[in-house]
């Protein structure tokens, strides 16, 4: 058999077609355009959706590109869809440093887990806090509302408005509140009102406890308007009227700006302790010649009636009188450190309170700095929440809400009468 070589009709070089010089050009520009309109249109679509639809559509492309390229050298390059971290703040950078330290690129942060730690076990973040609201973080926004503090429970500000307003005899010139700084240490210095009612013991470890900056702030922000609602309510119930009540509570804010003035001499006073402890010895002083002063007037006695001497009598009586003599002079010396410690204390402040409730005043933050080593920040703090209390007392609308403003503590002047705990 034999193959036969068949031709391929296959055109010839000349019978290709060639190119139209003409219309070079026209489908490129048309192809561009369309691409331009196209591009356009998905623009303008794109700009007119909110931001939250384009975040979701970057999430889908990112998603549907990561699919794609798992494995592979692309793996990762949907990364340029997200827009890049914000840049560090100067501060983290560069963070300012103390004379003498080392400086340079440190990244400052807390490791994690404090306030979710908090949250976790249900504590608050004020420093100490057992039932007093703190800064809430982010874990803490399903903690519920804290409305009494464990230890300084809720009984103590009832208790305490009870007691004000039973103190109060309404007048025709205002009123009269009838309580000092003493009264209260009287009252309070042997138990605090509470489910379980607190011994001395009891109320010096309360009082170590609420003490602090921090911890009477919280106090304050917790308890104020229970305080004064409480206010209301016992005059209420005592039957005062409303102008009464409003006398009540300007009293009360006239006392409150008194003690907050002299818890601000004291604290301003540099030298209390000083002072203090030479009015102390100069008062032992007194004590100590009064009974050196009994024993020989009693000594004299007894010689009279055992028909003594003269020259014995004469003897005794001459000790009677150099002892009286010496009593005097202490006595004077007393009054002269007194009036010394007082004086100085109004300098500052205080120039309204009396000289015994200054006194007391001035002994029982100088207990508390020999305690304690935030004392002073503790005694202005107080003293700006007495002031924000006496605000908030005389200018509340009767039967309504103050405003919010500050929160600083009330802590009443505590401390054992004598002792002075």
């Amino acid at each position: 058999m034999k193959l036969q070589k068949k031709t391929l009709d296959v055109p010839g070089i000349a019978e290709i077609p060639r190119p139209d010089p003409s219309r070079a050009g026209h489908r490129t520009a048309w192809l561009l355009a369309l691409l331009a309109l196209c591009a356009v249109s998905l623009a303008a679509y794109w700009l007119t959706r909110d931001e939250d639809t384009r975040e979701q559509w970057r999430d889908q492309a990112a998603r549907i590109i990561d699919n794609a390229t798992s494995g592979t050298p692309l793996a990762g390059v949907s990364g340029f869809l997200q827009p890049p971290p914000p840049p560090l703040p100067a501060s983290v950078l560069a963070p300012p440093t103390a004379p003498g330290t080392l400086s340079g690129r440190n990244v400052q942060g807390r490791v994690g887990g404090g306030e979710d730690a908090q949250a976790a076990s249900g504590q608050s973040g004020t420093p100490g806090a057992s039932g007093v609201p703190g800064p809430v973080g982010a874990g803490q926004a399903s903690l519920p509302k804290v409305t009494e503090d464990s230890r300084v429970r809720p009984q103590f500000v009832e208790d305490l408005a009870a007691y004000l307003v039973s103190r109060f005899r309404p007048g025709q010139s205002g009123g009269e509140l009838r309580v000092s700084v003493q009264d209260l240490n009287q009252r309070y210095g042997v138990r605090l009102p509470g489910p379980e009612e607190q011994g001395k013991a009891g109320r010096e470890a309360i009082l170590r406890y609420a003490f602090h900056p921090a911890m009477l702030q919280g106090l304050y922000g917790l308890y104020v308007e229970r305080f004064l609602e409480s206010l209301e309510r016992e005059a209420s119930a005592k039957g005062l009227s409303a102008v009464q009540t409003g006398q009540l509570r300007m009293a009360l804010a006239g006392r409150l700006v008194m003690l907050a003035g002299a818890l601000e001499g004291v604290d301003a006073t540099a030298d209390l302790g000083t002072r203090l402890r030479n009015m102390e010895k100069r008062a032992q002083d007194v004590v100590d010649i009064n009974a050196q002063m009994a024993e020989a007037v009693f000594a004299l006695d007894q010689l009279r009636e055992s028909n003594a001497g003269d020259a014995q009598l004469s003897v005794a009586r001459l000790r009677v009188e150099g002892l009286g003599a010496r009593y005097r002079r202490a006595l004077e010396e007393r009054a002269a450190a007194q009036r010394a410690l007082l004086g100085a204390v109004r300098q500052s402040g205080g120039q309204a309170l009396g000289d015994d409730d200054l006194l007391f005043v001035a002994q029982w933050v100088d207990r508390r700095m020999r305690q304690g080593e935030q004392t002073s920040a503790s005694v202005r703090s107080a003293a700006a929440i007495l002031r924000d209390l006496a605000r908030r007392s005389a200018h509340r609308p009767q039967g309504l809400a103050a405003p919010q403003a500050s929160e600083l503590p009330v802590p009443p002047p505590s401390g054992q009468k004598g002792e002075g705990r």
